[in-house]
């Protein structure tokens, strides 16, 4: 009997995978739907097609605008009549938004979910642990999410191994500054949040440090994320990316920015490398005519400077992140959060000296609302690598980190992404 949780293992685990089981389960269906109509949604939709599958529809909130994808006619999410018949595959490639869509579909009665990453990663993905990975190719498709991308971290894993309590992440963030070009009312960093004096960058030195210490005490690291606030305004990003590019350890870094702020030519310099890309973001719908003129001028000189990127199609919606204050949890109350939580330790950051759970977990200590010792590993603590490793390790086993008491996981879903604005998240939220 065909095994999805199998089946997602395999596309994880970085070798190449016999995909008749998974074609034979979706072909069982006499109704198929693909959520999203993306590069994610059009490149599964194409290999299914190929593959003789027959798809009813595309599901996308854009519906009105797409039409139609591969061909398929494109509606709004979760119409069908009989929901037993229907496999609806996700192709949602934002690991924070598919959590908040897999509840509205069991919610709406859909149980026949199969994730449409994980069916990239088994299927398409052109990498497995022999051929190695590049950046151009891993994220210029745009189709998968490498920063969550358990395949890459299964390849790098593969290539670089220690007999001894081996440690190995699927990825991790450095945050190189707290300034934005942007006043994103939903930002999951809390920007907004920093008082005027406070949005600073984070001294060079200390980056590199932070690197050195970080990079001597894993075994490896699938992909790496530098961001902020907004990386482009860090003066030193071209001097960060050419130290991480030092280390050998890891397989990709994502550049993750607006495009909104002025990229100069000597950020650039050394970062033409296989394993380096620049994400930017899509926010036309919710920026000025001018900030969308000048992402635009970024993205071409990027693109002469020859430095691999990715634009990314605009996202009808963001998630509402969670407000801030502590809610005055029980142990067992924040244990059973921390266990449903799926970005520990996907989702770890580095900041200033320290090693945070999450962005959540960066915000409350960042903005002085719970500096918890238990909450953080302090980097440069460490008497060695082989005991910063330990200290890891142990931090990723805690049943609890106690920012988790001020954690709702999220507040719903906004309107509009990336909509400009400032909302309080240092108090309770109060519904219309």
């Amino acid at each position: 009997m065909f095994s999805i949780e199998q089946y997602y293992e395999q596309a994880h685990s970085g070798e190449r995978v016999d995909n008749t089981e998974v074609l034979n389960y979706i072909k069982s269906f006499p109704h198929v739907v693909l959520w999203g109509g993306s590069y994610l949604g059009e490149a599964v939709g194409k290999y299914l097609l190929e593959q003789g599958v027959s798809i009813d529809t595309y599901w996308d909130m854009r519906a009105n605008t797409l039409k139609e994808v591969n061909g398929i006619p494109c509606i709004q999410p979760f119409q069908g009549k009989n929901k037993e018949n229907i496999l609806v595959i996700v192709c949602i490639a934002n690991n924070v938004i598919i959590r908040e869509l897999l509840s509205k579909l069991q919610e709406n009665g859909f149980h026949n979910i199969l994730r449409g990453d994980y069916l990239y990663m088994g299927a398409i993905c052109p990498f497995d642990k022999t051929t190695g990975i590049d950046a151009s190719i891993c994220q210029g498709t745009m189709c998968c999410r490498a920063v969550y991308c358990q395949r890459v971290g299964s390849i790098m894993r593969a290539r670089k191994h220690t007999e001894e309590n081996p440690l190995h992440l699927t990825s991790i963030t450095f945050i190189i500054n707290q300034r934005c070009s942007l006043k994103c009312k939903c930002c999951t960093s809390y920007m907004n949040e920093y008082a005027l004096e406070e949005r600073v960058d984070i001294p060079l030195e200390r980056i590199c440090e932070d690197i050195d210490r970080f990079f001597d005490a894993v075994d490896s690291v699938g992909t790496v994320t530098v961001m902020g606030g907004e990386p482009f305004m860090h003066p030193d990003l071209a001097k960060i990316i050419q130290k991480m590019l030092t280390k050998d350890n890891f397989g990709l870094i994502s550049i993750a920015t607006s495009g909104t702020w002025p990229i100069k030519e000597e950020q650039l310099e050394g970062l033409v490398d296989k394993r380096v890309n620049i994400s930017f973001s899509n926010y036309e719908q919710s920026i000025t005519k001018k900030q969308s003129e000048l992402m635009y001028r970024n993205i071409e000189l990027v693109k002469n400077m020859g430095v691999s990127y990715t634009v990314g199609k605009y996202l009808p919606e963001w998630v509402v992140p969670s407000t801030l204050y502590d809610k005055g949890d029980t142990e067992l109350q924040m244990m059973d959060k921390k266990k449903i939580c799926v970005l520990p330790p996907r989702a770890m950051q580095v900041k200033n000296g320290k090693l945070h759970p999450c962005d959540f977990g960066t915000a409350v200590y960042s903005l002085g609302l719970g500096q918890y010792e238990s909450d953080y590993v302090d980097l440069a603590g460490a008497a060695s690598g082989k005991t910063l490793k330990k200290q890891i390790q142990d931090y990723m086993d805690q049943p609890y980190y106690r920012v988790c008491g001020h954690c709702t996981q999220n507040e719903g879903l906004t309107s509009k992404a990336a909509e400009q604005g400032y909302m309080d998240f240092k108090r309770p939220l109060i519904s219309d």
